[in-house]
């Protein structure tokens, strides 16, 4: 039925859109991740790979497109005892799984932007660039659902309905590698659940932009409430900005919870940039979330953190380099999440269509110390 009623959006789509010009995008990525444990689990050095990859081709017809993609994901070299099944499903089997991974209809003016179907959920907020400014924070990756953003000038509407989601690991956009290390076909919430969302961006003069939210899960009856004060002043020279997120939640036979969060970064030449920030949870439940965006690096290459769980009070400094040919980020955090990590990237190719890289890194994450290796293709 699902499947009828997307064709039925699609023809119908073409047909009204069939006098305008047809465009046509490649999209996806390929790369790999390799962990080198360097620390012993039970007598056994654990070094394990993981290969992911997405190929997809999108249609244009004026507002109008259409896309169709599939994805695919590898655990390879695994030495020691397998990591459970947290990175890819079934990983003792070690071999090939795929999936079809995009098929969605999108309408995108200047106003009013909607897609529905099987998508990236991050690039529909996020841009391709992930630099477009929203209060979508925790949420990302690949979404069997809908999406829509309502934009004027000052202010934007937004909202998400999840059916199922797909990952390929860690969820944690902007983290270098994050894509890498897993993969997970597309799943739901629980027993009849379903992920609603909905919030506004409201910019202040580009400097200052208020971003409320509220998420209810069906099933579980959770609900949150919540926002994000995201504030940038300076210029290419200095830049300051401060972000402070908050969030209560609510959730059937549980007790209720609640998040409060800073991070301060300074940025200098948009080149240099250091910081800190602390956040504190609730003592009597864990935060939910489908994916966040800490400076953290202990989920990207095989870990099992949960960084928001009941009682955690953690703080964290930071530092990095950022240009268009080299990345660099630094991370010491202390608390109930324990955390140093040096990662590096070289840009080989940095296009703004398809971009080629290679890096590495060493992170120790409540004890545990790994070495990692990553390339990336993306286009």
């Amino acid at each position: 039925m699902k499947s009828k009623m997307l064709v039925s959006l699609v023809l119908a789509g073409l047909c009204a859109s069939s006098a305008s010009a047809v465009s046509f995008d490649v999209f996806g990525h390929v790369g790999t991740a390799y962990n080198f444990g360097i620390d012993r689990v039970d007598g056994d050095k654990i070094w394990h790979g993981g290969a992911t990859g997405r190929l997809g081709v999108e249609l244009g017809f004026g507002s109008i497109s259409f896309g169709v993609g599939a994805s695919g994901g590898l655990p390879y070299a695994v030495s020691g005892p397998f990591l459970k099944e947290l990175y890819f499903d079934r990983a003792k089997d070690v071999k090939w799984y795929n999936w079809i991974s995009d098929l969605y209809l999108k309408f995108d003016t200047s106003m009013f932007s909607f897609v529905g179907g099987r998508y990236n959920l991050s690039e529909f907020f996020d841009g391709k660039d992930g630099k477009n400014p929203n209060g979508v924070d925790w949420f990302s990756g690949l979404n069997e659902g809908l999406s829509f953003k309502l934009d004027t000038r000052y202010l934007t509407w937004w909202g998400i309905y999840s059916y199922e989601t797909m990952s390929f690991g860690a969820k944690n956009p902007g983290r270098m590698g994050n894509d890498l290390m897993g993969f997970h076909q597309y799943s739901g919430y629980g027993k009849n659940g379903h992920y609603l969302s909905t919030g506004f961006d409201i910019n202040v003069v580009d400097k200052v932009y208020l971003d409320p939210f509220v998420t209810f899960i069906t099933g579980d009856n959770l609900l949150q409430a919540g926002g994000k004060v995201d504030m940038k002043f300076g210029d290419t020279k200095f830049q300051s900005t401060t972000v402070l997120r908050g969030m209560f939640q609510q959730e059937d036979g549980r007790a209720q919870t609640f998040l409060g969060w800073a991070d301060q970064e300074f940025m200098f030449s948009n080149i240099l940039f250091f910081g800190a920030g602390y956040y504190i949870v609730g003592d009597k439940s864990n935060i939910f979330y489908n994916a966040e965006k800490t400076r953290f690096y202990g989920n990207n290459f095989g870990g099992e953190n949960h960084f928001f769980s009941a009682g955690n009070e953690v703080w964290y400094i930071f530092a990095g380099v950022k240009n268009k040919f080299f990345e660099f980020d630094f991370l010491y955090s202390d608390g109930d999440y324990k955390e140093v990590s040096t990662i590096a990237s070289i840009y080989l190719v940095n296009k703004k269509d398809y971009k080629l890289s290679i890096g590495g890194g060493w992170v120790k994450e409540n004890g545990y110390d790994q070495g990692v290796a990553f390339t990336k293709f993306s286009f």
